[in-house]
């Protein structure tokens, strides 16, 4: 019965409200002089014979497509001296690769409006969290073989972070028998 419901619903064609429309518009009272009363019943019936009315030909709809800034992920793929890959410097500068593989970030929000969080807020806001495989897959995609490689550090407060013991694959001492 549902379905059969919305088969028919599917079905129906729109209905166009062409001159109900217009005999709205053009009986209005012209008391309103800073709006245009006088629209073309066009734009209501959804028909788009005449080239002024396009998106296209609209100027407020090209200024606002024109200053829309879009992100690009984008990675040199090749470079013009030597047909190399480049480093994306944003995926560098705001995120950590561990030695193990995965990324880490920290919070976001973590220097806005201190003044209304409470502490262990604060406390929560200071820590740092992985990227999900998603973005990790991304992010290895966009830096070179050098950024992947173990780095290391005097007095590297991510010292500790940089080995998986817990983890069966990325253990690199023998497990402790209990």
């Amino acid at each position: 019965m549902f379905r059969c419901a919305i088969t028919a619903i599917r079905n129906i064609r729109p209905i166009f409200f062409q001159h109900y429309a217009a005999r709205i518009i053009y009986n209005q009272p012209k008391s309103f002089s800073t709006l245009n009363t006088r629209i073309n019943p066009i734009v209501y019936t959804g028909c788009s014979n005449n080239s002024n009315l396009s998106l296209l030909n609209n100027k407020q709809v090209l200024d606002v497509s024109n200053n829309l800034m879009v992100p690009a992920r984008t990675v040199t793929k090749f470079s013009l001296k030597k047909g190399k890959r480049k480093t994306v410097k944003a995926a560098v500068k705001r995120f950590l690769r561990l030695n193990w593989g995965v990324w880490i970030r920290t919070k976001i929000g973590r220097h806005k409006k201190l003044w209304k969080k409470s502490q262990p807020q604060k406390r929560r806001l200071r820590q740092h969290v992985f990227v999900n495989s998603t973005q990790t897959v991304l992010l290895d995609k966009m830096v070179t073989k050098y950024w992947k490689r173990p780095k290391y550090y005097v007095d590297d407060p991510y010292e500790p972070y940089h080995t998986r013991e817990e983890f069966h694959i990325t253990r690199r001492k023998p497990r402790e028998s209990y």
